[in-house]
């Protein structure tokens, strides 16, 4: 036999052999790179928290908000209140400038500034209970 032809013959088996091998790893490190994907898959299937840190601080964010929103509402209730007081109030201090007016006519009798007074003391009770009102804070308590 001729030590060439079986140097090359061996060359060639010892060629194919190292691809095989080289195969055989390639191979092998794929598996072990599957196992590891299906693990981390099973370990995120199989854990029930995953995700539940975003939905708490999501529900969180949420009922922040809402109560900021009630508050707000609160807020703009109370302000129209007391808007709405204070408009009553503008329209009597206007009546009683009126009355006021009447009562510095020349010839104004005297039942008629008695009921001139009686009118401007109710207009002036009226306001002093709207006043009154108009300080009670937010909350329900009263300014002094």
């Amino acid at each position: 036999m001729d030590i060439a032809a079986l140097s090359k013959v061996q060359q060639h088996a010892d060629i194919e052999h190292a691809g095989i091998v080289e195969t055989k790893t390639t191979m092998h490190t794929g598996k072990e790179n599957d196992n590891q994907m299906i693990e981390k898959i099973h370990n995120a299937v199989e854990d029930p928290n995953i995700g539940q840190n975003l939905d708490v601080i999501a529900d969180n964010q949420k009922d922040k908000k809402e109560e900021l929103h009630k508050q707000l509402q609160q807020e703009i209730k109370w302000a129209q209140e007391k808007q709405k007081m204070l408009n009553i109030k503008e329209v009597k201090l206007l009546q009683m400038r009126e009355i006021a007016e009447q009562g510095k006519q020349a010839v104004v009798t005297p039942q008629q500034l008695r009921n001139l007074n009686h009118r401007l003391d109710n207009l002036a009770a009226q306001v002093s209970a709207i006043d009154s009102d108009s300080r009670r804070t937010r909350d329900g308590r009263k300014l002094e």
